[in-house]
């Protein structure tokens, strides 16, 4: 994949105490913050932590103001768009509920943000929250769908992503799900549509990975361990319980350009 991709779909997390999870995730993921920005009274209106190409946002979860629509969720996604009117116009004609409307920002970007049909909370926008990290995306974004397909057929149709992957189950149903969005990848899987997004991050060393959050106060639940598929991953709460999998597991869609 040329260096000159850059990752373009971001995890956009809301702690209780931002502070300490900035201080957990460089500690016990080996994150480095890029931007902070403090709020009147101390705590974080908006933080971005790189792990190589892959960025995530967080803030303190009640620096945003009660009727704005970030408030009511503990996370969402943030995609980076170039031409925001037009995919505004084509999630407004697919029905989307927009819940915050087109506008311009006072930090110079224009954006909205939307729930999709299970009510998970996204926003589109010029801002680039990859900023001077390029390369091959590695943090993706899982979510849980009460029906995978149905909400691959929305996304397709409202948001404009990609199927490039499908795993079905014994049933029939779809137990695994990658689409795609320019070069970056979301992972969709069944279950609790109110379950907090999960992060994961590809890396080559996960046992060297684990070696270092453990200590920090990671909390693994799963691993180390080799897959059924063949990647090695580990999985684990961070102190306000998010849950992150690190994994030599890359997307399809990323496998069919290297």
């Amino acid at each position: 994949m040329s260096a000159e991709i850059r990752p373009n779909i971001f995890p956009a997390l809301r702690y209780d105490d931002a502070r300490a999870a900035i201080d957990f995730l460089t500690a016990a993921f080996g994150f480095e913050k890029d931007v902070e920005h403090a709020a009147p009274d101390g705590s974080i209106a908006h933080a971005q932590l790189h792990f190589g190409p892959g960025v995530v946002g967080l803030s303190s979860a009640h620096q945003t103001p009660s009727e704005h629509p970030w408030s009511k969720v503990r996370s969402g996604v943030y995609v980076h768009v170039a031409d925001v009117d037009e995919h505004h116009d084509r999630a407004k004609r697919a029905g989307a509920d927009i819940v915050m409307p087109l506008k311009d920002m006072e930090y110079g970007s224009r954006e909205y943000s939307v729930r999709d049909l299970d009510g998970h909370l996204w926003g589109f926008g010029t801002y680039d929250m990859a900023g001077a990290h390029a390369g091959e995306p590695n943090i993706f974004v899982g979510l849980h769908y009460q029906e995978v397909r149905a909400a691959i057929a929305w996304l397709e149709r409202a948001f404009g992503f990609e199927k490039t992957e499908e795993v079905a189950g014994s049933d029939g149903r779809v137990i695994h799900a990658e689409m795609r969005f320019g070069p970056g990848t979301i992972m969709l899987m069944p279950g609790d549509t109110s379950s907090a997004h999960h992060v994961y991050v590809a890396l080559d060393d996960p046992d060297t990975h684990l070696a270092r959050a453990q200590p920090a106060g990671a909390k693994v639940i799963r691993g180390p361990e080799t897959t059924s598929y063949g990647a090695r991953a580990y999985y684990a709460h961070d102190p306000e319980g998010f849950l992150w999998g690190f994994s030599t597991y890359r997307p399809q869609s990323l496998k069919s350009e290297v």
